[in-house]
Formats: structure tokens, sequence, C-alpha cells
């Protein structure tokens, strides 16, 4: 079995990228995980024996790590991608496959917190495939790693001498959460901004539209939750224990842990918004609301919620201010914009200025324009800043149509939601695509929001 310092050497080199995380370290995990177990005997012990106490939770991070580095080679939508590209995504999802079942394996797997990474990249790889049996099978595996966690953290209960662990359930908790909240997000986006593109392949039709409504409404309320205790659990953290800037062996959340579990479980807020006039004209009723007004106004103030965490300021170990990337601000300016269109003249004032377009308030027509500008602007590399992401790019009817009416509900006009997709193509994601242009235009015409 590999030595503590050891297990200790391959994870740290593994993420300062100093070591791979091959097939040979895979067969390594996996001969180590069958050794462990030889360890367990009838009655199982409640504690790991000592000569194993040390190793789980480097294991822990080991396959964190591994499962990890393998993740960042899977290309999304691989299985249509050309045969070489499409083997090295399978061929690395085949390896996180492997990290999982051996999280899976582990003996006393509890004192192993960080072992679930492994679950979550299998997740993530999963949903990767893009493809309705791959979302499938990445929200199976979402609530086995919901379920593992609650499951672990409830066996070390409020025993002073496992707070290590509790600590380390808490940390990668933020990790689930992100995964789990991403998927949906990423679900639903995929699904609202190729909905022309499958329409016109023959793979979804009007028939298919309730339905996947409903799927997405569900997961992404799934996605919410989940992210909402996660930002809770991180104030606990700060209290307790405060954060690392580096992961080691001993802590895994950075100061900035919060900030992408906040723009995900946002963004999930938003989406669900604006699916609220849909789900009200299926029939559904809302889950922990006595009614749709009710609904709308606590995904606004959930929303607001998060995005205050994103604004947070966070400090360096120093005391240094540990900056804004141009990826967050980015996702914060698309974050306001959708809200600006969705519920038009909302009363929102931002914390946190780091442009002029974020501090025009209430949202305005005047904060559309200069939002949707400052995406649409060139770096200093002349790349575009970003698009609109979904509420830029969405091309299923019954969605447009939900937005429209989102927007009738709050004063504004549902052909302004139209006009400003026509004005603003250029923040459609797949604006540069041929034939773009025209299937949008068809599926604004489908949406008919005149009425």
């Amino acid at each position: 079995m590999l030595s503590a310092d050891e297990l200790r050497s391959y994870a740290r080199g593994i993420r300062d990228k100093t070591m791979v995380a091959d097939d040979r370290l895979l067969t390594v995990i996996e001969n180590d995980v069958a050794a462990y177990r030889e360890y367990l005997r009838e009655p199982r012990p409640q504690l790991p024996p000592p000569e194993l106490a040390e190793l789980l939770p480097l294991m822990g991070w080991l396959l964190l790590e591994a499962s990890l580095a393998q993740l960042w080679l899977v290309e999304a939508g691989y299985e249509s991608l050309d045969s070489r590209r499409r083997a090295r995504s399978e061929a690395a999802a085949a390896l996180i496959d492997r990290a999982a079942d051996a999280a899976r394996a582990l003996p006393w797997p509890e004192f192993a917190p960080r072992a679930l990474g492994a679950i979550r990249a299998q997740a993530l790889a999963a949903s990767k495939r893009d493809t309705e049996s791959g979302y499938d099978d990445a929200w199976i595996l979402h609530q086995e790693a919901a379920e593992k966690h609650a499951s672990y953290l409830d066996s070390h209960g409020s025993d002073p001498s496992r707070e290590r662990y509790v600590r380390d359930l808490g940390e990668i908790l933020l990790q689930l959460a992100l995964a789990e909240t991403g998927t949906a997000c990423r679900t639903a986006e995929r699904v609202l901004s190729r909905w022309a593109e499958e329409k016109e392949a023959g793979t979804w039709g009007e028939q298919d539209s309730a339905r996947w409504t409903q799927r997405m409404f569900r997961q992404l309320a799934d996605g919410v939750e989940t992210g909402m205790r996660a930002l809770d659990v991180t104030a606990g953290i700060a209290r307790r224990w405060g954060f690392t800037d580096r992961v080691t062996e001993e802590r895994l959340a950075l100061p900035t842990s919060h900030r992408l579990p906040a723009i995900m479980t946002a963004r999930a807020n938003l989406l669900m918004l604006s699916m609220c006039p849909e789900m009200e004209d299926l029939g559904r009723l809302p889950d922990g609301f006595d009614n749709w007004a009710e609904a709308r106004r606590g995904l606004v103030a959930r929303f607001e919620e998060c995005y205050r965490h994103i604004e947070r300021p966070v400090l360096r170990g120093d005391g240094q201010p540990w900056p804004l990337l141009p990826e967050n601000q980015r996702s914060m300016v698309q974050l306001r914009l959708h809200l600006a269109l969705a519920v038009p003249g909302h009363d929102f004032p931002a914390e946190l200025v780091f442009d002029p377009c974020v501090g025009i308030n209430p949202l305005t027509d005047e904060a559309v324009t200069a939002m949707s500008s400052w995406l649409a602007e060139s770096d200093a590399e002349g790349n575009r800043r970003g698009d609109a992401n979904v509420i830029g790019s969405a091309t299923k009817p019954s969605f447009v149509r939900s937005v429209a009416a989102l927007r009738r509900i709050h004063g504004g006009t549902g052909e302004g939601y139209v006009e400003w997709r026509r004005a603003w193509f250029v923040l459609d994601r797949h604006a540069n695509e041929a034939g773009r242009r025209r299937r949008v235009e068809e599926a604004l015409a489908e949406a008919d929001v005149t009425g």
C-alpha cells in the first residue's frame, strides 16, 4: 500500500501538474482500496483501525485530484466530435469512472470525505455528453453524492473528536453544490439554446416541450436547494475555521469558494423565474409557495441573496483583496442583464460596481443597453467579452413566451424582449453558426409574443 507520504506526494503532484493521473495510478489506487477492504470484518468496527485512520483522508484527496485532472480532458458534447477527440474524452471519462468506483469501494468512506469528489467528477463527465441519457446519468450521480454526503455527516454526529471530518464534509459540499447546480443550468441552457437545431434535426418537437420544461424546472429547484445550503455552510466555515489560500491535505476551501456556487445558484434561480409563467400555464403548483406570485417573489429574493454573496469582499491571508476574475465579472453582468430583461425596472442597486454598466439602477432599458454593450465589447486580445447566456440564446418558443409573459407581469412588454433579441443577436452564444439567425427568427416568430 502507498504510505501516507506517498499519498500526499501523489495528490499534491497532480494538483501542481507535476504528476499525471493515468492508468497506472488508477491501478495502484484500486489495489490499495482492495487492500483497505481486507480490514473489514464482522461485526464491522465503528472506527477504522489505526493503520488506516491516517490513510483514508489522504486517499480521499488523491481520488479527488485524480478524477478532477481527468475531467478537464473531457470535452463538451464529445460523443459528436471526431474520432480522435471523442476517444480522448472517452478515455478520460473511463478513468474517472474507475476513480468513482474506487471511492464507492472504500471502507469507512465517511473518513475520506474528499472521495465524493470522484463521484462529482463522474456526474460532470456524464453531463458533458450533452445527450438526454447523459443528463439523466449525471442527475442520478449527483443524487448519489448528495445522499452519501448526508449519510457521512450523520455518522459523525456531534462528536468533538470528528470535527475535522465535519469541516471536510462542509468543504466538499461546496464542490458538490457547484456541480449539481451547474449540471442543472447546463442541461437547461443547452435545451433552451439548442431547441431550434434539435427541432430541425427531428430530435425534439412541440410534443416534447412540456416534458422538458417540467423536468428542467424540477432539476433546477433541486440544484437551488443544494446551492443555498452550500452558501449557508460557507458562512459556517468562515465563522468556525476560516479559509485557506492553498489547497492542502488539511484544507480545501479557498476564500473565493463561495463565488462560483453563488453564481450558479443565482443563474438557476433566474432560469426558474423565467419558466414560472409556463409552469403555471401547464397547471403545475409551486413547491413551497401558496401560489405562483409568491414563488416569483421568492425566486427574486433568493437571486438577490446569491448575488450579494458574489459581491462579498474577499481577502487573502495577508489581508490583500482577492481580485474578481474577468469571468466572474462577465457572469455578474449576465445575471443582472437577465434580471433586467425578465423583470424590467427592478430596483436592485449593485454593491460592487466594477464597471459603470452594473451601477445603473433601477434595471431599466438604459441598464439593458449598457450591459449589452459591455458584453459585446472586445477585450485587449480582440475577443468579445461574452454572450448573454441563455436569455440571449433561447430558441425554445415556450420559454420565449414565458419570458414575455413575465415581463408583462412586471409592467414591460413581451415585444420588448423579442426586439432586444434581434437588436443584440451578436450576444447569442451560437451567433457565428451558419443558419443560426434564420433559426432564431423562426423560433421568435413561432413564440408569437404579441398576444
